[in-house]
């Protein structure tokens, strides 16, 4: 694949992922990196591919993950599309300048040979979300808007758009602290880890539903899809929170918090122990 001075671009699928990785996560010992191994194994046989700039020591300089629209990891309906889970550019990458453009360019030109309808993206400006500002600059538009999400898209060829599908309803019988998560994003699965030693060291049952395919994550109950915080079937979190987000968020929802006992009857004597009140109408 074309490359640019100081990066090499590859296209990562089940013959090179050893070799080359996948980029967002380098370290084998973090305990989201075999997770996301095992995601993507899986994965390679829908079409799923990485597009990864590489510096000359093979260090990831940035990436992009995209599916066909049908496996789409996200709560979209993008048959016969294109679909990018993700795109990020490291610092160092950053440096050497429109390292995303030439991802965004490379995979429109995936799609084009593959006789895809285009690419789309879900953006938003809020965290862990790649905002529309890159892809506008390569011709895509918006097409769809929810929530603090936005579906973009470049089309090649005519046919229906993406649109985000229906996200919010409870289900019956949904109760309790939940997280549904997915191991796509390998960041998730430790910070599944401290959310659950946290709630355990609240006295909480935390629930861990892991999505186990693209249809489950299109019916996730957050459009971010593969990550959703919940209580009692209620969305508190659409994305990884920290710690002390977790902890600030039981709070304000007066989850685990101990309850304030109801105050009881007055005593006859507290009102003997009151000053009187003057009368405003008796001259003093």
């Amino acid at each position: 694949m074309s490359s640019v001075p100081g990066a090499r671009l590859e296209k990562v699928g089940p013959d090179n992922l050893a070799r080359f990785g996948f980029g967002c996560l380098t370290n084998p010992k973090n305990i989201g990196f075999q997770p996301k191994v095992v995601w993507l194994q899986a994965r390679f046989a829908e079409g799923l591919r990485l597009l990864l700039f590489r510096d000359d020591q093979d260090h990831p300089l940035a990436f992009l993950e995209y599916t066909p629209g049908e496996y789409a990891w996200r709560p979209v309906e993008a048959n016969g599309w294109f679909f990018v889970h993700c795109l990020w550019v490291y610092s160092k990458g950053q440096k050497l300048g429109g390292l995303g453009l030439r991802l965004i360019d490379a995979c429109v030109e995936e799609a084009r040979k593959a006789g895809a309808l285009g690419v789309a993206a879900m953006t938003s400006d809020g965290p862990w979300m790649v905002g529309k500002q890159v892809f506008i600059k390569r011709g895509f538009e918006v097409v769809a808007r929810a929530s603090r999400f936005e579906l973009v898209v470049l089309r090649l060829r005519p046919g229906p758009a993406p649109r985000f599908r229906e996200v919010g309803k409870r289900p019956a019988g949904r109760r309790g602290l939940e997280i549904v998560y997915s191991a796509q994003c390998p960041m998730l699965p430790k910070s599944v880890l401290d959310l659950s030693e946290i709630a355990a060291g609240l006295g909480l049952k935390l629930k861990v539903t892991q999505l186990k395919s693209a249809r489950e994550a299109q019916a996730a109950p957050s459009l971010y899809g593969v990550f959703s915080l919940l209580w009692n079937g209620r969305l508190l979190a659409d994305h990884y929170v920290s710690g002390t987000r977790f902890r600030n968020i039981l709070r304000e929802e007066g989850i685990g918090q101990p309850k304030r006992p109801r105050a009881g009857p007055k005593e006859s004597g507290d009102a003997d122990r009151r000053p009187a009140r003057r009368n405003p109408s008796v001259s003093v």
